[in-house]
């Protein structure tokens, strides 16, 4: 519902025991509301059914990365797709109990909870489909290929997870033990602080300082625009991609070229 209604079109995703994963394309540049929307809704449920009220998520931004190339997409999806048995879950990502999509162009069907909407009256359709589609830079390309060059990522991903946990003398968790796990637990290993976010992931060194460049031409940009704007000059154009400006103060953007 919340990718619906902001227009974004899902390619991948996978919903972990306290955060989520997903590769999308947002053609409208509303990808703000659609986070907005979505982490309202799981925290308002997932509290009613957790009988608290304190904030359910994270106070930090979401980390939001842009893919540059096909190769750059398909790896993420690939990543996407393997988390639960990179996190040492299950030995597949057939067996997370949780929400997944292991291949491109998976349709899935939700049931709306009985927590939380049904007993505030939500307006909210019973059942909602999620499609999920293949991305804009892989749809000129053959799906056969594309499905193979696919598999052998996941299938490399998982290869090296196994190893990993065997190497560790750890075993794989499971579904039932994944199910079981207490909402309050807090993870064993704790986060690096300070940790480097990146906007883009770029694998080609060359696309990858194309990208950067554009990434400095946008800030500049938008911090003159802005600077323009809090001077009084309201015909002052942001970049293209700009969200805050554009939706809450009716500020004038130029177009995608």
């Amino acid at each position: 519902m919340a990718a619906e209604r902001a227009g974004i079109e899902l390619h991948a995703f996978v919903v972990m025991s306290n955060h989520w994963h997903a590769v999308l394309t947002d053609p409208e540049a509303r990808l703000p509301q659609f986070l907005q929307l979505l982490h309202r809704l799981v925290a308002s449920c997932m509290n009613a059914f957790l009988g608290r009220t304190e904030n359910f998520w994270s106070a930090e931004h979401a980390s939001v990365i842009a893919l540059e190339s096909a190769e750059d997409v398909l790896d993420k999806i690939a990543y996407v797709i393997t988390n639960p048995t990179a996190a040492g879950l299950v030995r597949s990502p057939e067996e997370w109990p949780g929400a997944i999509t292991t291949r491109l162009g998976e349709r899935h069907v939700a049931t709306m909870p009985e927590v939380y909407f049904r007993r505030h009256g939500a307006r909210l359709p019973e059942r909602a489909r999620i499609d999920c589609t293949v991305p804009p830079v892989l749809r000129e390309q053959d799906a056969e290929t594309i499905d193979r060059r696919l598999r052998i990522l996941v299938a490399r991903n998982v290869r090296q997870a196994r190893s990993k946990v065997r190497a560790s003398g750890r075993t794989f968790l499971g579904a039932d033990g994944a199910r079981t796990m207490s909402p309050w637990q807090r993870a064993a290993t704790a986060e690096p602080l300070r940790r480097r976010r990146p906007t883009v992931a770029v694998s080609d060194p060359h696309d990858r300082k194309a990208a950067l460049a554009r990434l400095r031409a946008f800030r500049s940009m938008y911090r003159i625009a802005l600077s323009r704007w809090r001077s009084g000059d309201r015909t002052a154009r942001f970049p293209e991609g700009t969200y805050m400006m554009r939706v809450f103060h009716g500020a004038c953007c130029d177009p995608a070229s």
